[in-house]
């Protein structure tokens, strides 16, 4: 018989496996969250906004693909003149342009499209919807780059783990 404190039982269990991917995926949210508590900003602009709110999400990416490896993880893109971010991961792909003139932000893809307005009262950069009717759902919710991380690599995988491909602890 086996020895259930064996290391090799441990993690071929399927328990521990489970419990694996669960302890991955906070990781990987811990990994999206980032700095809890940055200080907090006030912005003169919609450009100046778009930009602290451009450095979370390249902070959040990076963290992220240190997790899920470069190959499968999450394109960052920041243009510049006018400022515009691209987020691609997948299927799915995110664009954040500046409109200058009326000081908002375009979101195209991931269901977020419309127009947003930076939230001049909030600590940390975070965008309103204005295209929502107030009877929408989701009205009023603020989008912060960890928010949109999430949405994006909501399907993420975490590679399987090499020891789950071994041959179990029976053996015949």
């Amino acid at each position: 018989m086996a020895n259930p404190f064996d290391e090799a039982f441990t993690q071929s269990n399927p328990i521990v496996a489970a419990a694996t991917r669960i302890r991955a995926r906070r990781e990987a949210d811990a990994a999206v969250d980032g700095d809890a508590s940055p200080a907090p900003q006030r912005f003169e602009d919609a450009e100046a906004a778009l930009a602290a709110f451009a450095e979370q999400l390249r902070s959040g990416v990076k963290r992220l693909n240190a997790i899920l490896g470069e190959r499968t993880g999450v394109t960052y893109v920041r243009l510049l003149r006018p400022l515009r971010v691209r987020l691609r991961f997948r299927g799915k792909r995110v664009g954040l342009d500046l409109d200058e003139m009326r000081q908002l932000v375009r979101i195209s893809g991931g269901n977020l499209d419309g127009e947003w307005q930076f939230d001049p009262n909030a600590e940390t950069p975070s965008l309103i919807n204005l295209s929502k009717l107030s009877t929408e759902s989701g009205y009023g919710e603020p989008l912060t780059a960890p928010n949109l991380l999430r949405l994006v690599a909501q399907d993420a995988e975490l590679p399987r783990p090499p020891h789950l491909d071994a041959p179990g602890p029976l053996r015949f």
